[in-house]
């Protein structure tokens, strides 16, 4: 199939403007250290020829630096890109049913994104620059689906509106930035970088991470939803589906804490295992990388 043409005509004028314009913003998602983690998992299990090819398109490529460019970029991007702002998740209500067009139109959310994506990078007769922002675009948005707020939505913007406390702690945050950072935080304990990520391949390396890399976007996002609806939002102290969040900001339970801190090495590992998953079948489509291509319930 061939590549989307209006996404092509848009990453060329990103690419010619953005050695011009750069407006860093705040980080979204899994803030930076997560999604450094998932780069740097995704980086140790790609293949040789699809990190070769990798590193043609973007010399010197580091995934943990590559898989944040889309939110350091974000205000630049989303100028140049009309709504790729929205590239970052699924808005899916936990406390409602809607069908996948009402809650992705147009296509315009994180896993009807990756395929368009990933048929562009695997596309030899794109131009070099194209492949290289499509590959930065993937490293990130296959990440964001992992954080279980990218996936759900209870009219709260991913929990962008719900104000929460950290035990015995008076500053406020959003239940969002929490799970993107602080809750990572908590994770690593202490942990650097790239000694979490060691920890992450020697516990899931030699069988979860092959599994992981056999489903498809319909999975991944389903089982994020499903957290977000059993721990992310049912867990919350004080939430009620349908009923307004307390002006007054609520404290987390350290059992809370705990619940969340359980789930994200794995969600961070499942992130790096599939972000690599899509660079190897992109840039190296050879018969032993196991699993589907990339598949979304619909792309326009």
């Amino acid at each position: 199939m061939r590549s989307n043409p209006l996404i092509l005509r848009h990453m060329a004028a990103t690419i010619l403007i953005s050695a011009i314009v750069f407006v860093p913003t705040a980080a979204f998602a899994w803030g930076a250290e997560g999604h450094r983690v998932t780069g740097l998992v995704a980086a140790e299990l790609l293949t040789p020829r699809a990190r070769m090819r990798l590193n043609d398109i973007i010399p010197g490529a580091d995934l943990g630096d590559i898989a944040n460019y889309m939110d350091l970029n974000r205000t630049t991007l989303t100028l140049l890109i009309p709504n790729s702002d929205k590239w970052h998740y699924d808005n899916q209500p936990v406390c409602q049913t809607l069908t996948f067009d009402e809650y992705c139109p147009r296509g315009e959310c994180a896993s009807a994104r990756v395929p368009v994506l990933a048929k562009i990078l695997a596309d030899f007769t794109n131009p070099p620059e194209i492949r290289a922002m499509a590959a930065r675009f993937l490293a990130h948005i296959v990440g964001d689906i992992h954080q279980p707020l990218h996936a759900a939505d209870d009219a709260d913007a991913g929990a962008n509106f719900k104000n929460v406390l950290l035990p015995g702690s008076t500053n406020v945050r959003r239940l969002h930035s929490v799970w993107d950072s602080e809750f990572v935080k908590l994770t690593l304990r202490g942990s650097s970088e790239r000694e979490f990520v060691q920890q992450l391949l020697s516990r899931y390396r030699n069988k979860e991470m092959r599994e992981w890399q056999k489903t498809d976007i319909r999975d991944w996002m389903n089982e994020s939803f499903e957290l977000s609806k059993s721990v992310t939002y049912a867990k919350l102290p004080s939430f009620v589906c349908r009923e307004p969040w307390t002006a007054t900001p609520v404290e987390l339970s350290q059992a809370y804490v705990n619940a969340a801190i359980d789930v994200i090495p794995a969600q961070l590992g499942k992130a790096g295992a599939r972000i690599a998953a899509v660079l190897n079948r992109a840039l190296d489509p050879t018969p032993y990388i196991e699993g589907p291509a990339p598949v979304a319930p619909v792309v326009k």
